[in-house]
């Protein structure tokens, strides 16, 4: 389990120097294009992108899921990790009625904001549902910095 754990910070944290910046980088510059120049291509940037979410989230939960002491924590890691699948894939969605149909467009872009809006409560929520069952949960960033720390906080 220690090597199996190793090797996720690994990979995790090259996943961090590779797609950390450069994603929102590439997100930028195409969602500027896209209302530049209306090019198509922006959909297959935007799958990459939301690809790259949803694996960041899969990522983060099974760091985290290493730490977690009760099947509450464990339970409340995947409701986390569904909602940054449904947060991709929202994302990617968004893109697609703009070439198609502009009221899809704005009805698909009022749920994703509205989705975008609830996210700090329903992180808020969680976080408290979290800290009743355990309190000392290390966040995923504290790990990836301190990984030696970390895993003696699991052994612990």
């Amino acid at each position: 389990m220690d090597r199996q754990f190793e090797l996720t910070i690994t990979h995790a944290k090259q996943f961090e120097r590779f797609f950390g910046w450069p994603i929102l980088v590439i997100f930028l510059i195409s969602f500027i294009a896209m209302l530049w120049a209306q090019a198509t291509w922006v959909i297959p940037v935007m799958l990459v992108v939301s690809m790259g979410m949803a694996y960041k989230g899969y990522m983060e939960y099974r760091v985290i899921r290493f730490f977690a002491e009760h099947e509450a924590v464990t339970r409340v890691l995947r409701y986390r990790l569904v909602d940054c699948w449904i947060s991709a894939v929202s994302l990617f969605v968004l893109f697609i009625p703009m070439y198609v149909n502009e009221d899809a467009f704005i009805l698909t872009g009022g749920v994703v904001a509205l989705w975008g809006l609830t996210k700090s409560y329903r992180e808020k929520k969680w976080e408290e549902r979290i800290h009743v069952h355990q309190s000392g949960l290390p966040t995923y960033e504290k790990v990836l910095e301190e990984e030696e720390n970390g895993w003696s906080h699991h052994q612990k």
